[in-house]
């Protein structure tokens, strides 16, 4: 017997609403909002990374309304997440949520206060990352003295986790412990290459014995499951403690390639996926052999399961070889300076732009202070730090690259520093290797701004 059409239409709307409802159940809302009460803070930044080292930051700024800031993020249910909210003026955290939990943080005198259903996770990590901070490291870089005080940033982290461990899920837990840990593990080996040759050995042969007394024992017992390899910490820590082995059985340093087998044999899964994948990646941003990224790259496409990771590496890959010229629009990316100012490079919209990539042993200061003096507000520099400590001296703005930026590098090619690239006004690449100011003084640099501005 045929259903009358009222009760065909009520079928209809349900079965609508239930598939609304199921939607909604898959994207469940998370809310991350807060306080800052003692300070003049006008915009609060929050970055989440749903696969950090694989997936790029999804950054949100707000405007504080009195002194409370508030966002709203589409996280699976379930699915965990990394953030780094930051209110400028010191104040800043990088913690985990939950889909579908919230999280309140008030930021007040030297602290931070967390409530909402995410409150005991980042509060574990907050107070642990705290107890790391008052361990002071040597003014002098010796070995034995870093060795001791990363020792020491393990064993306080450690015992601050474990007070946490029966308030939190096993899963949860190991991820936050594999977080913090894997930071100061990294520093840790990291001593490795601090170790100074002496005179009844050779260099080598201490290395090996540090290594072995001072870095192995010490090392945490960190456990790979699904939900710790997507911590980029971890993902780090690995690949550092990879080029040591390397190096202690080898007793030679490795090159790309030999990093990438070594990482290929001795992992699996889908471990090794991401860890290839993360290897990659910190490739493609430093300039790697060309020949060597390549075959790394084309073998990896061919191994790796994870589709994640290979849908990143392939556009990386892909990018790489279509590289950036005159005339394409140039890759937006934003960034926090050194006083803790949001800069975009949208904002500099009808100016030309220089983009000075730079290592800490740049001798251009006062070549490129010269140059800026010769232009009015008009063109704007942005000097950007690839390696080692940014140089306040720098005229313009000033940028501290870290690990979760670093496609910048892959977006403009850069492979050697100094680099710069020429942004026209329209926003658009004007030019991509502008002769080194170092050469003339920066004569041939400081007319091609002037070109560009005639555009």
């Amino acid at each position: 017997m045929n259903r009358p059409p009222m009760m065909k239409q009520l079928l209809r709307i349900s079965c609508i609403f239930l598939m609304l409802a199921g939607t909604a159940a898959a994207q469940s809302a998370t809310v991350i909002t807060g306080r800052v009460v003692d300070r003049p803070v006008r915009k609060v930044s929050l970055s989440y990374w749903y696969d950090p080292g694989i997936s790029p930051a999804v950054t949100q700024d707000t405007l504080l309304k009195t002194d409370s800031f508030y966002f709203r993020v589409s996280v699976p249910v379930e699915r965990m997440i990394f953030f780094y909210a930051d209110a400028g003026n010191g104040y800043n955290f990088y913690g985990m949520i939950r889909g579908g939990d919230s999280l309140r943080m008030i930021m007040q005198g030297d602290s931070i206060l967390f409530g909402g259903s995410a409150a005991v996770l980042n509060r574990a990590v907050y107070t642990a990352k705290r107890e790391q901070a008052a361990v002071a490291m040597p003014e002098l870089p010796d070995a034995l003295r870093l060795a001791t005080a990363y020792r020491q940033r393990l064993q306080v982290a450690g015992r601050v986790l474990a007070v946490y461990r029966d308030s939190i899920n096993t899963a949860t837990w190991a991820l936050a412990r594999t977080h913090v840990l894997a930071e100061a593990a990294s520093g840790l080996v990291s001593t490795l290459w601090k170790v100074a040759a002496a005179p009844d050995s050779t260099l080598e042969e201490r290395q090996v014995l540090f290594y072995k007394d001072n870095i192995l024992p010490a090392l945490p017992q960190l456990i790979s499951s699904d939900t710790t390899v997507t911590s980029i910490r971890y993902l780090s820590y690995l690949l550092h403690k990879a080029e040591a082995d390397y190096f202690i059985q080898h007793r030679y340093e490795c090159n790309n390639r030999a990093i990438y087998e070594w990482l290929k044999t001795h992992y699996s899964g889908r471990l090794r996926d991401r860890l290839l994948a993360h290897s990659l990646m910190l490739g493609f941003a430093a300039g790697n052999s060309p020949e060597e990224q390549e075959w790394c790259v084309r073998d990896y496409l061919e191994v790796v399961q994870d589709e994640a990771c290979k849908q990143a590496i392939a556009k990386l890959y892909g990018r790489s070889r279509k590289g950036i010229s005159k005339g394409v629009m140039a890759p937006a990316f934003s960034f926090q300076d050194t006083q803790g100012n949001l800069v975009s490079l949208r904002q500099f919209s009808g100016k030309v732009v220089l983009l000075h990539f730079y290592s800490a042993t740049d001798p251009l200061q006062p070549v490129l202070a010269e140059i800026k003096n010769c232009f009015d507000d008009n063109v704007t520099f942005v000097n950007i730090c690839c390696n080692g400590n940014a140089v306040k001296g720098f005229p313009g703005w000033l940028w501290q690259l870290d690990e979760q930026h670093r496609d910048v590098l892959t977006q403009y090619s850069i492979s050697k520093y100094p680099s710069f690239i020429i942004i026209g006004k329209n926003g658009k690449v004007y030019a991509t290797r502008p002769p080194d100011p170092a050469v003339d003084h920066g004569t041939a640099l400081t007319n091609i701004i002037y070109e560009a501005l005639l555009q």
